[in-house]
């Protein structure tokens, strides 16, 4: 799960799956969609991502989806870590 908060002109998407703050498929879309959602928004100047709890920023992806071999999980999964991640990467340039 991500929260969104917005301060002003900040943007803030806390990464919220203690412990680990590991991505699932979802979260990944959920990412996908608050950037588009923030990109919709001109007011937005920054954003900040942090992750909830003491220790982990992010895990990376949720290895327990992986665990049963599955390759259609795993390419879904790499599909929308790079959807996402792009669009991060791509933010405020159109």
């Amino acid at each position: 799960m991500i929260e969104f908060a917005l301060d002003g002109h900040i943007a803030r998407l806390t990464l919220s799956r203690p412990p680990a703050n590991a991505f699932t498929a979802e979260g990944l879309q959920q990412l996908q969609d608050l950037v588009a959602k923030i990109d919709a928004n001109p007011e937005v100047r920054a954003v900040v991502i942090t992750g909830a709890g003491d220790r982990f920023f992010s895990a990376g992806a949720d290895l327990n989806g992986f665990a049963e071999g599955d390759r259609a999980h795993a390419r879904v999964m790499a599909r929308r870590f790079g959807t996402a991640f792009e669009a991060l990467q791509t933010r405020g340039r159109s």
